[in-house]
């Protein structure tokens, strides 16, 4: 119903750029690949090389494919998404992350791309940067662990705790730095749950 218009309509991709009716390539669908990300990977090489990355959607691995989250043949949305926003489409295997919530975190009710990147990343969890540098993007407050780490404030840095002769590693920048304290970053449902601590 969406092909008119859509990216690919306008691509001027065709039927049998993707399917093949004439031979039995795929299991389903009359694929002119054995598997529908083999089919989207031809062109898509940019998401082919995000889901070679050390943090990745499971698409190559075959646990899921490009038309869990898009609908090649089209939709009202401009990256084919299968719902009408990012959000939606994350909520249909993330459903725990749909809230409602009392404390409510705005980029993540905004759209989960704000921290994430769909395809794949080379941080932790699909994250657009490293933990504390994605939390400092917004959060610049002095006096608190929000305040900006740099190279010299890791290891035996000014930043780092002395007790008995031993220097540690300051915890606010050590594994998932602000939510060693801060654990309910998508939002919490506690009654003092305003700082997402519980």
């Amino acid at each position: 119903m969406h092909w008119e218009g859509s990216i690919h309509a306008t691509n001027k991709l065709a039927c049998s750029d993707c399917h093949n009716p004439m031979d039995k390539v795929s299991v389903n669908s009359l694929l002119v690949k054995p598997t529908i990300t083999q089919v989207c990977v031809q062109c898509h090489q940019q998401q082919r090389s995000e889901f070679m990355k050390r943090s990745h959607m499971p698409v190559l691995e075959g646990k899921m494919s490009c038309v869990d989250c898009h609908n090649p043949h089209g939709t009202v949305t401009r990256p084919l998404l299968k719902a009408d926003s990012v959000n939606d489409v994350c909520y249909t295997c993330h459903a725990e992350k749909r809230g409602p919530y009392i404390w409510e975190h705005a980029p993540v009710r905004e759209n989960c791309a704000n921290c994430h990147l769909p395809h794949g990343s080379n941080q932790d969890k699909l994250l657009v940067a490293a933990r504390p540098q994605l939390c400092q993007q917004c959060h610049q407050v002095a006096n608190h662990s929000a305040t900006l780490y740099n190279f010299n404030q890791g290891l035996a840095g000014p930043n780092s705790i002395s007790s008995g002769g031993i220097t540690t590693t300051n915890p606010r920048v050590i594994g998932r730095s602000c939510q060693n304290c801060h654990v309910q970053i998508h939002g919490s449902n506690h009654p003092a749950g305003s700082r997402f601590q519980r």
